[in-house]
């Protein structure tokens, strides 16, 4: 409720005339009042439907961008995937090739320290396959090639 005492001596002061506080001039403001408290709701009642309707058009927005980024993520993430499997086959190529040559290494020169009798236990001999040969014989055989290697227990 504004202040009437106020009201009536600024009108007295800024326009010269005498007003009493049971005027009819205060119903005009009552009324004034009545209107602009009613524009005023009707103004924050848009204002807050305007401001609900952007907010969920914000949230939409956040669930179609965040579907985006999750697209993005598996898309890059199957790409990283494919990318490892790669590596770790080539790795596993590579891994095979080095046992191999390091088996080569080893097994060249111990055959032929072997075939030179740089061992004295072990004997090259050449014999024809014959299956009671081995069976009459306590040694262990080993068939290479043509010959047979025995190991002297």
């Amino acid at each position: 409720m504004p202040d009437i005492k106020r009201m009536i001596s600024e009108v007295a002061a800024e326009n010269g005339i005498h007003v009493e506080p049971g005027d009819p001039l205060f119903a005009l403001v009552t009324m004034n009042r009545m209107v602009l408290g009613e524009s005023a709701k009707t103004y924050y009642d848009y204002n807050q439907t305007l401001i609900e309707e952007f907010m969920e058009s914000m949230k939409r927005a956040e669930v179609r961008a965040g579907s985006m980024l999750a697209q993005m993520v598996k898309e890059s993430a199957e790409k990283m995937r494919e990318g490892l499997q790669g590596d770790i086959h080539i790795a596993g190529l590579k891994a095979r090739e080095y046992v191999h040559l390091v088996n080569e290494a080893h097994t060249r020169p111990a055959i032929i320290r072997w075939l030179s009798g740089g061992r004295s236990d072990f004997r090259l001999r050449c014999v024809v396959w014959a299956p009671s040969a081995l069976t009459t014989d306590r040694r262990d055989h080993f068939l290479v090639g043509y010959a047979v290697l025995s190991v002297q227990t």
